[in-house]
């Protein structure tokens, strides 16, 4: 049954809106008598009446229509419905004869459109969720290509072809075909209620799995993109949703065409999570929101709080609720895995010891290549090109995970409040499993020469963060009394200036500074303040010297200020490095760094250090790890030394000099392995 049959429309003749149990039925010119004046007529003076009257009757169309044109309408007359109608067409005035379409029929029309795009849509997301968890991409591919219709496809997929939509009696169809409302229009389903601008939450999803999410792997894509599409729970929530669109907000770069201020944007977005976190929420979106959460508040110098929620997401695991469905186990896997790497990376700044993460130690299998096929699109804004590689996302993890592991033990080695004294065979130890893991790496995330397409950005920071590990398991030793700091001189050298060229010939250019890994801000820290402290002079390009270092690490931190409130105190302490060395920068790399300080300029305290970086430095506690090594440490070294140095080592054991370029490291890295692993196996 229609609408119209229901409740009629007011322009119909007046004997279909009345109800014929109480109508009066009428005389007609068939009934053998009539009522004229109050007086009955018989038949014959009815018909010689008629025939009197005929010519004053109105001409009625053999056909009428009930959309009539506008003449006809105008002069209240019956239309037949033609172009033109037969009135127009006799009429002596010249005028056209138009017809309107009713809004009632308009709206029909409109509401069959609606169900038909509605039902494109869904077996057009049918086929976009099949792609995006790599289930018969190929055999996809190959179908569209050749043209077959959509519906064939998603039944081939298995995948249901209709959608059922749950409508309340405002979302029915006769209110949807009402002739004065179109409010009832069924509102889309939103997974936040910040903002409803689809356009502007595919912006911060772009920017969020460009830069974030292969770097720091807390959930899986395949699955949240899943969920998120079929509005289910499993594997989305709101509070994920919100998190991560309040850390992609620090992404976006500014523009003059903007309508929304993405700073206030990203405030909403994180009090939305503050809102709806509950603390007795045991799903696993919720760990995934507060580990999300932690890097949102790093990024606007919030460590403090920070650590709050890292502390939440990673006790959270342990009383994860387990549902009993497909594909679960690999998404928890990717979130512990996740946080994992995120815990050790943190420890290893921070400079202390690597808190606890229950469950297993890697994600990403050998045999993931459907992941490392799936392609990265390098994102920056919506009017920008996009271009696309295979994101090696699963390699890329993999050997994260191997890396991260080395570094555990470095960080517990030198901070664990249990303080086991320090041997020289343990550091040859720990620098040979580190060369030998940059030694396995593979060309597609490990080269730098002969490549035909540039390394991804997930893979420099991996590249940086494995270089920074080098310096920070060396640095102690250039400084400790009666060691013999030339044999580790050249090697600290050489991978501070490979990670300062990787963050400055790559990253840099590449990719720009704006949209880096909150925490390779502190690498760059850290690989600065080594160059500045031992090698601040007689180097000259491409190698950084200490005025040359330093200019760099303020210049890179100014950039990251436009989106990243922690470049601020960061900026601040290498400012503060730069003046405890006496490092003069030239006049022009002043202005553009912010290293004059203008009376405007936010000036730290050390309360505020603390709160965003929870420490009032970046520099490695050195006085603390000197006190932990043996006795016997220099001695052990020397010895150990006498059979094989470290790569870039220099032959001579007296005083310190600076070291020369060696660009042949990586090669002879393999020959000093060797030798440093012979020594280990000789007691």
């Amino acid at each position: 049954m229609t609408f119209r049959k229901i409740c009629p429309s007011l322009d119909e003749d007046s004997a279909e809106l009345t109800s014929p149990s109480l109508s009066t039925p009428e005389p007609t010119l068939s009934d053998p008598c009539r009522v004229q004046n109050g007086n009955v007529t018989d038949a014959a003076g009815a018909n010689s009446l008629s025939n009197s009257n005929t010519s004053k009757r109105r001409r009625v169309p053999e056909s009428v229509t009930r959309n009539a044109c506008l003449n006809c309408r105008k002069a209240r007359a019956k239309c037949d419905g033609r172009k033109p109608c037969k009135r127009c067409a006799t009429r002596t005035e010249a005028s056209d004869c138009i017809y309107e379409v009713h809004v009632k029929h308009a709206k029909e029309e409109l509401v069959k459109q609606i169900k038909d795009l509605l039902a494109k849509e869904h077996l057009t997301e049918q086929i976009l969720q099949a792609l995006s968890v790599d289930e018969q991409v190929p055999e996809i591919l190959n179908r569209l290509k050749k043209g077959e219709p959509y519906a064939k496809t998603v039944e081939w997929l298995g995948r249901p072809l209709h959608k059922e939509f749950k409508q309340s009696p405002r979302d029915s169809y006769a209110f949807l075909t009402s002739d004065y409302d179109m409010g009832g229009m069924t509102s889309r389903f939103s997974w936040t209620a910040v903002t409803k601008d689809t356009g502007v939450l595919d912006h911060l999803f772009q920017l969020y799995f460009a830069w974030i999410h292969p770097v720091h792997t807390l959930f899986s894509e395949g699955h949240f993109v899943d969920s998120y599409k079929r509005k289910s729970t499993m594997y989305c929530s709101s509070v994920l949703v919100n998190a991560i669109c309040a850390m992609a907000c620090h992404l976006h770069t500014a523009s003059d065409k903007d309508t929304i201020n993405f700073r206030l944007l990203g405030n909403d977005f994180t009090n939305a999570v503050r809102a709806e976190t509950d603390s007795s929420d045991r799903s696993i979106t919720a760990i995934q929101a507060s580990a999300v959460m932690f890097l949102v508040l790093i990024a606007r110098a919030d460590a403090l709080r920070a650590t709050a929620y890292w502390k939440i997401a990673a006790r959270g695991i342990p009383n994860v609720k387990v549902p009993d469905v497909e594909g679960f186990n690999e998404v928890w896997l990717a979130t512990v895995c996740g946080i994992r790497n995120l815990n050790s990376e943190w420890a290893q700044i921070t400079f202390c010891a690597p808190s606890t993460v229950l469950g297993p130690l890697n994600h990403f299998e050998d045999g993931d290549n459907g992941i490392d096929e799936a392609r990265w699109y390098c994102y920056r804004n919506v009017r920008g090109e996009c271009p696309a590689w295979p994101s090696l996302l699963a390699t890329t993890n993999r050997q994260r995970t191997k890396l991260v592991a080395i570094i555990d033990e470095v960080s517990t080695m030198f901070y664990s409040p249990i303080r086991n004294p320090i041997t020289a065979r343990q550091v040859l130890h720990s620098y040979s499993k580190l060369a030998a893991w940059r030694e396995s790496l593979p060309h597609s995330i490990g080269g730098i020469e002969n490549r035909s397409s540039p390394l991804l950005p997930h893979a420099l920071s991996l590249l940086i963060m494995y270089e920074t590990a080098v310096v920070h398991l060396l640095r102690p030793l250039l400084d400790l009394r009666g060691f013999p700091a030339s044999s580790v001189e050249a090697t600290v050298w050489s991978h501070a200036q490979r990670g300062l060229s990787l963050l400055d010939e790559q990253y840099r250019l590449q990719y720009s500074f704006t949209r880096q890994p909150v925490l390779q801000m502190f690498y760059i820290l850290h690989l600065s303040d080594v160059v500045a402290r031992f090698f601040s002079s007689g180097f000259e390009e491409p190698f950084k010297d200490g005025p040359g270092a330093i200019a760099f690490g303020l210049g890179a931190l100014s950039t990251s200020k436009v989106g990243f409130p922690i470049a601020s105190p960061l900026h601040q302490m290498l400012r503060t490095t730069a003046d405890d060395y006496s490092i003069q920068l030239p006049k022009e790399l002043e202005v553009f760094t912010g290293s004059r300080r203008p009376s405007d300029t936010q000036v730290f305290t050390l309360d505020q250090m603390i709160e965003s970086c929870t420490m009032p430095t970046y520099s490695q506690p050195i006085a603390e790890i000197h006190s932990r090594y043996l006795s016997s440490f220099s001695a052990d070294w020397i010895d150990a030394t006498q059979h094989g140095g470290l790569p870039g080592a220099i032959a001579n054991s007296g005083q310190p000099s600076h070291p020369q370029p060696d660009p042949n490291i990586e090669e002879r890295a393999v020959q000093n392995l060797m030798q440093i692993r012979n020594l280990l196996n000789t007691t």
